[in-house]
């Protein structure tokens, strides 16, 4: 069940156009979204308390944190030659990701199948757009669909880099993740990430790049041609040749 409430005085267009492609969402768990000018906020009961998460693509805490030079991130999706230029990310989740190297130059495509994650994503980023006129946003697309698929229609090479971040391993901490993963988990419906993986081997021009907990089990047998390392999380990086 989807509860929706409307707060938009500003964006009141967007705002229906995102409660018409909503509306129908079904779930098992009840679901609370509120529809603001700059944002959006996912309410959800979690372990008998209610979990909420706001997300906008032009708050200043996500726009600190996406000018950082220094990012593993952009190490692990470019190259020391500079000529990835587009990055295709294949579980787009919240985006943040995927708008942090937009930041650094590279023009983006999340895919993302759960229609109520890719219904929000389109909105923030149309207001963002409308409300600012950085190019950054301009290099933001999002798309509703299974990403297994969206390789399959494509030719080896029509993408410089391609990105899995997938859902990060049961831990043995009893700690929750972050209220934004934990809503994140209960929409998102577990991608074949094997298969995926492998698909996406064959379609990325010069490198695939995982992102994994820091002590997790690569995807594959294959080693990694690249590790990039932070405290709790690592990026892996296959080198491809599809050009």
């Amino acid at each position: 069940m989807l509860k929706i409430v409307n707060n938009c005085h500003y964006h009141k267009k967007l705002a229906r156009e995102l409660i018409e492609s909503i509306i129908d969402f079904h779930s098992t768990k009840e679901f609370l979204i509120k529809i603001d000018d700059t944002s959006l906020t996912l309410c959800c009961e979690i372990q008998n308390q209610q979990t909420c998460f706001s997300h906008s693509f032009t708050e200043p805490k996500l726009l600190k944190r996406a000018a950082q030079k220094n990012q593993l991130l952009l190490k692990a999706c470019n190259n020391k030659k500079r000529e990835i230029h587009s990055v295709v990310d294949l579980t787009a989740g919240w985006g943040r990701d995927s708008f942090i190297l937009a930041t650094h130059g590279q023009n983006i495509i999340m895919s993302e199948q759960n229609p109520l994650i890719y219904n929000c994503l389109n909105f923030l980023i149309k207001i963002a757009r409308h409300d600012d006129a950085e190019e950054v946003y301009q290099r933001l697309k999002v798309i509703n669909m299974n990403s297994a698929d969206y390789l399959s229609e494509k030719d080896a090479g029509f993408a410089d880099c391609l990105y899995l971040d997938p859902m990060f391993p049961a831990h043995k901490s009893s700690a929750l993740p972050s209220k934004d993963l934990q809503i994140l988990q209960i929409l998102t419906d577990n991608l074949n990430i094997d298969e995926l993986f492998e698909l996406a081997l064959q379609k990325a021009r010069y490198r695939v790049v995982v992102k994994r907990p820091v002590h997790a089990k690569t995807l594959s047998d294959r080693k990694p041609d690249m590790v990039y390392k932070e405290k709790t999380i690592r990026f892996d990086v296959y080198l491809t040749n599809n050009r």
